[in-house]
């Protein structure tokens, strides 16, 4: 079961979003909000600010205007750590073997998840015990995907998370997602490849440049 806010359901709320990279405005004036089960898939080609919105909602960037709040709280005066990121860096030690990575993160988080499970999970128990450097890039996105599972996030950010992933990696993909929204979890997806339905509450925002509502 994925873990949120004590005694209250996922809901995720931005507010009149507007988002700057340099002088050019990406996103003008966006609101949406996302509860449990939901899945939101950004859509549009690159550079039209995917990475950008994505990092505002994960609180790691803030916009010119407009909030986010997560389970009515403000993210950027209340970070909440059930959420989970997944950017274009994988962040992973290098040095410490795939299970060694999420051993590490089992400790930070509190998890009382098997890393072993979690790398079955997610296709690498081969590569248990082959250090993160040595990973292909396919394994590196599974490795940081299990990283995901073990914190046991409620609310899913990924950006292009099937990115250098082969048939059955993007398969694996989205029946994790599947089973995140299905157990009461919510994901937004960005990426530039067709819209996909993860689950029963699937919608579609299309980054077009232009002011989105």
């Amino acid at each position: 079961m994925n873990q949120t806010t004590q005694n209250q359901m996922p809901r995720l709320e931005v507010k009149n979003l507007s988002v700057s990279r340099g002088e050019r405005l990406l996103i003008d004036s966006l609101s949406f909000t996302l509860e449990a089960g939901d899945t939101l898939w950004v859509a549009g080609s690159n550079g039209i600010g995917k990475t950008s919105l994505l990092k505002c909602i994960a609180g790691l960037l803030r916009p010119e205007l407009g909030t986010v709040s997560w389970c009515d709280a403000d993210i950027y005066k209340h970070p909440c750590p059930t959420n989970g990121y997944q950017g274009h860096n994988d962040g992973h030690k290098p040095n410490l073997t795939a299970l060694e990575n999420l051993q590490f993160w089992k400790s930070v988080f509190a998890s009382p998840l098997d890393p072993s499970v979690i790398l079955a999970k997610t296709g690498l128990s081969e590569q248990a015990h082959l250090r993160a450097k040595g990973l292909s890039a396919g394994q590196s996105r599974r490795l940081s995907l299990a990283r995901l599972l073990m914190k046991r996030a409620s609310l899913w950010i990924l950006d292009e998370p099937a990115a250098a992933m082969d048939v059955n990696g993007r398969k694996m993909i989205h029946t994790l997602m599947a089973q995140h929204v299905a157990t009461g979890g919510c994901a937004i997806i960005a990426s530039h490849t067709p819209p996909e339905k993860i689950g029963d509450n699937t919608r579609v925002l299309t980054l077009n440049g232009q002011e989105h509502a």
